[in-house]
């Protein structure tokens, strides 16, 4: 193996999804019997029908997986970051590889021969089962595709865990604004307990287990008696509901079960609520960070909002709350079908709704790290650059915001290197994101020359690469 960083190898292999869970010290000494390859930008690292004789780990930049096809367009599947790896299907079926992987950006890669790799799962149970999971997901993400065609789908859970008043009017009107701004088919759901729809419909006199409303909206109430148990109902529930609409909302007023897990490979957003109540400030935090445990898919965004009758004093809240926001029963009470808007409640609640229907339609963080230096260590007033990347991202992606960071890194010449940066960053659709990903490489390796930089760093979706 060429010379490569133990602690890059490291970072990379921790990163997979199939090597995540060995310990770093057999990760080392995994990779003392990989090769390693680095690839120019636009250069092929595989080609469509070769041999699949090969398993790659992505260790830093980023790859296209496309289908070439002669005198047209290539069609572009995936784009895959450092701790992505590809080739495994092609390993345990034998068969030849069924895409073509181009580098977009330099591209270093860790790589396990066919014999190899199998000796690796035979010998390694935690790899089988996590390389098992993944061909679990490409299965069900294939499956899910065949069913429910190309349409995008998303789903918003609005976890309550202490009734908190404003809360199921966040997810109703979430709900509304979808239903109305996207012009998409949307559907909205309480559960497993319909208190707050109850209050507004007399239940028993609906025959039908959606009704459907004037606006467009539907909503769920269905009357399930079935035996399952309540988290694998919620699961076949929202399968279900994915098969008929492309925005389900769901204000689940329960306690987080672990069991949960198995339908949050399916939610783009949670958006936890609370209130300005001190006694559940650590309940709140404890739920952030185990629904963050348990998120597997990169594009899930989980949100705290608190919500509140008075004004708020300072909150000590970790993760801070995306939003604070003061609802009040005089403005509203419940106005789930209200079409004046003199009823409805304060703005910041419709801000926050705002951002959570942006959020949901640009649900890809792109950022890129602009330095202070010039030739590596050399001070340089880099706002002209800021300016001009916040153009470049506003025109493409919609918007872009910049904010002062501080990093420190290894130069080849000089060693450590610390120094203020400025992270510029945006949100962009997964439409967009293929779209300008290109552009945005070749944005930031100009950038690169110009500062005359070794490396310049870009995120995506919490993916560090460095160009």
């Amino acid at each position: 193996m060429k010379d490569l960083n133990e602690s890059k190898i490291l970072r990379g292999l921790n990163e997979s999804v199939i090597f995540k869970n060995v310990p770093d010290d057999t990760l080392i000494n995994l990779s003392k019997k990989a090769g390693f390859e680095a690839f120019k930008q636009d250069e092929v690292i595989v080609w469509e029908g070769e041999p699949s004789d090969r398993l790659f780990v992505i260790i830093n930049g980023i790859v296209t997986v496309k289908k070439v096809v002669p005198n047209k367009a290539d069609k572009v599947y995936a784009y895959l970051l450092p701790g992505n790896s590809f080739g495994e299907v092609g390993i345990l079926d034998n068969k030849p590889r069924s895409a073509t992987v181009v580098a977009i950006t330099d591209v270093e890669v860790l790589i396990f021969d066919r014999n190899y790799f199998l000796k690796i799962l035979n010998d390694h149970p935690t790899v089988t089962i996590e390389l098992a999971k993944l061909l679990g997901y490409y299965l069900t993400e294939s499956n899910k595709r065949l069913t429910r065609g190309d349409k995008e789908k998303k789903v918003v859970l609005v976890f309550d865990l202490f009734n908190t008043h404003g809360a199921a009017e966040l997810g109703k009107r979430l709900a509304i604004r979808l239903r109305k701004g996207t012009d998409k088919s949307t559907i909205y759901s309480e559960y497993p307990n319909r208190q707050t729809l109850s209050a507004e419909l007399d239940l028993d006199k609906v025959r039908s287990d959606i009704f459907h409303h004037e606006s467009g909206l539907d909503i769920l109430l269905e009357k399930d008696s079935s035996i399952l148990p309540k988290n694998t109902k919620m699961a076949l529930m929202v399968d279900d509901l994915l098969n008929n609409y492309e925005n389900l909302i769901v204000y689940l007023n329960d306690d987080f079960d672990e069991s949960l897990s198995q339908i949050l490979e399916n939610i783009d957003q949670v958006i936890v609520v609370g209130s300005g109540d001190k006694v559940q400030w650590k309940k709140i935090s404890d739920l952030h960070r185990t629904i963050k445990s348990q998120v597997k898919n990169s594009k899930t965004k989980i949100f705290t909002i608190l919500i509140n009758s008075t004004p708020y004093d300072n909150v000590n809240i970790y993760p801070p709350p995306d939003f604070k926001v003061v609802f009040s029963n005089e403005t509203t009470d419940y106005q789930l079908w209200s079409e004046d808007s003199s009823k409805l409640a304060s703005e910041s609640l419709d801000e926050a709704v705002e951002t959570f229907v942006d959020r949901l339609q640009r649900n890809n963080h792109i950022g890129i790290f602009i330095p202070t230096t010039f030739n590596v260590n050399n001070y340089f007033d880099t706002t002209p650059y800021i300016d001009k990347t916040l153009a470049f991202l506003g025109e493409r992606f919609g918007g872009a915001t910049s904010e002062e960071a501080k990093g420190i890194w290894n130069s080849e010449d000089i060693g450590l290197v610390g120094e203020k940066l400025f992270k510029v960053h945006t949100y962009a659709t997964s439409k967009d994101l293929k779209k300008f990903l290109d552009e945005v490489v070749e944005f930031v390796r100009t950038m690169k020359e110009e500062l005359q930089q070794e490396a310049m760093a870009m995120e995506i979706n919490q993916k560090l690469t460095l160009i």
